[in-house]
């Protein structure tokens, strides 16, 4: 909606925040203005000023005006801010995104996958600001509805050098969506409080707006009784020039809804009913509003002249929030209840039909339950769990007391819902009242199971599903469905053997039932605790367990799905490949059921794009991770999160980042039993220890997380190698030779083969250390050749890396730096910078010729070439499994080495300069 420029009156008194505001628009990169203050203060006022500021410097404009009553109106907000511009470049979006944006719009009918629509609000706002500086408006900001708080805070956090800058408004004591708020944050945000008027400004006003000058006594009245809140002035002053008595006494009202009454007393009635249509609607369109009152333009003509209405770009809305407020509030329950069923009989959209359905229905009705329960599935379908929330506990609400089964149903339904937004906390409430009211009974048993995924105490769950059990006690396919429940929070807590034990019941209970998707379930949840027991990998279960999940379609959700657990299980296999095309689908799966699940997923994609060499990949998907687990409220999900980004960050020589999320998830999760997600922190901790240098606080960590798992788990036998480092490093050859002797014969039970070349690694490392050349040079070559261009960077690196070191101590000092510059080639290609300075000062360490500082190195190279092909950075990036930040820097070098100034330049050099490698 196209914001009018507010007059000079509106103005007044407003030139610091005003210069404010000009300073903050001379930005030229992504970031935040946030006006606070209370109703009716100005803030309206500020932010058309803004944009009227951007429109005369030539920006892009984009707005959107929230009201209170379309709060509850998935994307509501994000069709005002992107509709127009949706249009523009659409073609240009990927399919997925098109799809998604014109499904949430409601331009076509569709499935809204929740990411293709966020990275959608993402790529009109990137192909908007290719030309032009973009400004995103949102006045009344605390009133946007979830989902489109969600796919813009999605977008905003991802603008890096965009010129896109948001200006938004907060009314005093409401809160952001917490989306929009950390997204704000994360871009730069600046607060500008919006005080009071003074005195004489709020005589300026009035003299300007409604021509009176009232002597000083009444001015002071009125500017001490509204305190310096212009609206409350100007509807101060006008309702007591009207009631002057003539002796100069100017009757003050104490209350806005009474200052409203009187504005709202001098307009006809059919006027003030079509007001209250307007206030139930929020911003209708004009062809909504001629459907629902009759003649509407005679009807609300007295108040657009009165100055209580307005129309912007085909839309009617109240000029200032609190006049809707006071026309909503001040009308009677049975008035309400009246036009909002009207309204559910005339508006085109079947959520807001649901929504104005449930605000017209005060007594149980079965049939409008019924009707809400459908819109609610409707609402989740189309990626708006928020709102299938609010609608199925309307539903829950409106199911007649006779109904038992039902309103348990809605009742777990809203609960489910809320716990797929990410609102764990209402999710939670709503089952602890539902397990209470119930008695023994599959309903309750299901949710005691919800519940279980919602608390963060293993042995507290595990008593919920004992429980669980006795509530379905001779039902074999409800109790198979516990028994998985079960299976799963024994392998969190450690316990294989019951893990495994409870999944073979499972699998017995869900034959008998001939529950397909429970027994897939069943056999996946059995492999996945033998392959953590130290077992050779199971690839019948899994294969069979897949198999029946894709006989079942859909039925079965990402968090159980067997093909996630396979997916998981190829990665503690090494089979990276198979890792990332499960994990991938699986998460596309994720994305498109709009499951916060979700976030254990990209932690699994995480560690396989870290292997694989791709940083920025990695980072990415714990970025996303942190964002679903931060809405989630599963503090289990939040640390197993925070252990993958350990890891990543450990790698990226982000040290006390790595550290902080390390130290966090075993904090979190040691005292409520999850003894996986330990692990895991623990391995990424051990391993930023001998990172930076640090083998006695390495060994520290990890030593009690062999002893207390055994080198069988993945995380043990992943973290086995460093602390064979670590040790050698401490001059404790002999337990590193055990150790190692226990991570052979582990790798020879379990037949993962690609862990020989670290196995070889640390064998040429103990055999170095004892001054055994011959044995350390045997074995660090085979640990090159094992890596060969496979698909793990990191570990190729650090075994270049041992047989340069091997070499340098056997005065091979040509072969030695060949090795090491390798290794660090390989470190920086990565972007493993603690590794490459490792590198670095082993090649510092080798005698004779080193290198000039003006010749290229040889990453340098490969990107300097790269590049003078044509490639972009990005390009670059993606080619190289580094960042295009990591791609700048080596650019820039390469500049500076070479003496070139341009692409063109760079590209002629490099024609004719000789050919430093060889």
């Amino acid at each position: 909606m196209a914001t009018a420029p507010p007059t000079t009156d509106a103005l007044v008194g407003r030139d610091a925040e005003l210069e404010s505001i000009r300073a903050f628009l001379t930005r030229s990169t992504a970031g935040a203005l946030l006006l606070e203050g209370e109703a009716g203060i100005g803030k309206t006022t500020l932010v058309a000023a803004a944009v009227a500021d951007a429109t005369e410097r030539g920006w892009r404009v984009l707005e959107c005006r929230p009201a209170a009553a379309e709060a509850q109106l998935p994307f509501a907000a994000l069709a005002d801010a992107l509709g127009d511009a949706v249009d523009e470049v659409i073609p240009a979006l990927p399919a997925p995104q098109r799809t998604a944006l014109l499904g949430a719009l409601r331009r076509i009918e569709a499935d809204v996958d929740r990411l293709a629509l966020s990275s959608g609000a993402l790529g009109v706002l990137r192909a908007l600001a290719e030309y032009r500086p973009v400004i995103l408006a949102i006045d009344d900001a605390q009133w946007l509805d979830a989902p489109s708080a969600n796919a813009l805070a999605f977008a905003l956090r991802r603008l890096t050098d965009e010129p896109v800058v948001v200006v938004a408004s907060r009314r005093e004591g409401e809160a952001l969506p917490p989306a929009l708020e950390a997204a704000l944050t994360a871009i730069g945000v600046e607060r500008l409080p919006v005080p009071p008027l003074s005195l004489g400004a709020i005589g300026r006003i009035i003299r300007s707006r409604l021509g009176l000058s009232l002597h000083r006594p009444a001015l002071i009245r009125i500017h001490e009784a509204s305190r310096g809140n212009p609206f409350f002035a100007l509807e101060l002053a006008a309702a007591a020039a009207t009631a002057s008595d003539g002796a100069g006494a100017l009757p003050v009202p104490e209350t806005v809804r009474e200052l409203v009454q009187r504005r709202l007393a001098a307009l006809p009635k059919d006027a003030r009913g079509g007001l209250l249509v307007v206030a139930a609607l929020g911003h209708p369109a004009t062809d909504v509003l001629a459907h629902a009152v009759e003649d509407w333009q005679r009807v609300v003509a007295p108040a657009l002249d009165a100055g209580i209405l307005e129309v912007r770009s085909g839309r009617i809305g109240f000029a200032h929030p609190l006049l809707a407020s006071g026309v909503y509030g001040g009308a009677a329950e049975h008035e309400r209840r009246a036009v909002h069923d009207m309204l559910a009989r005339v508006v085109p959209d079947p959520e807001q039909r649901a929504w104005h359905l449930a605000h017209a229905t005060a007594r149980a009705d079965e049939d409008v339950a019924t009707t809400l329960e459908r819109a609610a599935a409707g609402a989740a379908v189309r990626g708006a769990p928020e709102t299938a929330a609010e609608l199925a506990e309307h539903a829950h609400r409106l199911t007649p007391r006779e109904h038992p089964d039902e309103r348990a149903s809605r009742a777990l339904q809203t609960a489910t819902y809320a716990w797929a937004a990410g609102d764990a906390t209402r999710s939670r409430r709503i089952l602890v009242d539902l397990i209470g009211t119930l008695g023994p009974s599959p309903a309750r048993a299901a949710a005691r199971q919800l519940l279980v995924k919602i608390v963060d105490d293993i042995a507290e769950t595990i008593d919920l599903l004992g429980d669980a059990l006795d509530d379905v006690a001779g039902n074999a396919a409800a109790e198979a469905s516990v028994l998985n429940l079960l299976a799963r929070q024994r392998t969190w807590a450690g316990d294989f053997r019951g893990a495994i034990r409870e999944a073979e019941t499972a699998a017995r209970r869900a034959a008998e039932s001939g529950s397909t998707a429970e027994l897939a379930v069943a056999l996946a949840r059995e492999a996945q605790a033998r392959v953590c027991s130290g077992e050779r990998t199971p690839h019948e279960l899994l294969d069979r367990a897949v198999a029946l999940e894709r006989e079942g379609g859909d039925s079965i959700p990402v968090g159980d799905s067997p093909t996630r657990i396979r997916a998981l299980c190829a990665l503690w296999d090494d089979d990276l490949e198979t890792a990332w095309e499960l994990a991938t689908a699986v998460d596309r799966r994720a994305q498109a059921v709009s499951e916060s699940w979700r976030a254990i997923v990209l932690t699994t994609l995480a560690e396989i794009e870290l292997r694989r060499g791709s940083m920025a990949n990695a980072a990415a998907a714990v970025e996303t991770a942190s964002e679903i687990a931060g809405y989630w409220g599963v503090i289990h999900a939040e640390a197993a999160v925070l252990a993958a980004a350990a890891l990543v960050d450990a790698t990226a020589g982000r040290v006390e980042e790595a550290r902080q999320a390390a130290t966090r998830a075993a904090a979190l999760m040691r005292p409520a039993g999850y003894d996986s997600i330990v692990r895991s922190a623990e391995r990424a901790l051990g391993f930023l220890e001998l990172s930076v240098g640090e083998p006695a606080a390495a060994h520290g960590v990890l030593e009690p997380l062999l002893a207390r798992s055994g080198i069988g788990h993945p995380a043990a036998a992943a973290a086995a190698p460093d602390d064979v480092e670590a040790l050698v490093e401490l001059g404790r050859f002999d337990d590193a030779e055990t150790l190692l002797g226990e991570l052979t014969a582990h790798v020879e039970r379990t037949g993962r083969r690609r862990r020989r070349a670290a196995i070889a690694r640390c064998r040429a490392l103990i055999a170095a250390a004892k001054g055994d050349r011959v044995t350390a040079a045997t074995a660090a070559e085979e640990a090159v050749v094992r890596c060969g261009d496979g698909p793990e960077p990191l570990e190729c690196a650090r075994a270049l890396l041992v047989l340069g070191q091997v070499r340098r101590r056997a005065k091979q000092r040509g072969a030695a730096r060949e090795a090491l510059d390798a290794a660090r080639a390989r470190f920086e290609e990565i972007g493993a910078p603690l590794w490459a300075e490792r590198a670095r000062a082993e090649l510092g360490r080798v005698g004779g010729r080193r290198a000039s500082p003006d010749e290229l190195t040889p990453s340098e190279r490969r990107i300097a070439e790269l590049v003078a092909r044509g490639r972009t950075n990005r390009e670059v990036a993606a080619e190289l499994f580094v960042t295009v930040h990591t791609v700048e820097k080596a650019l820039t070098r390469a500049y500076r080495k070479l003496g070139v100034r341009s692409r063109a330049e760079l590209a002629r050099a490099l024609a004719v300069a000789p050919d430093l490698d060889g």
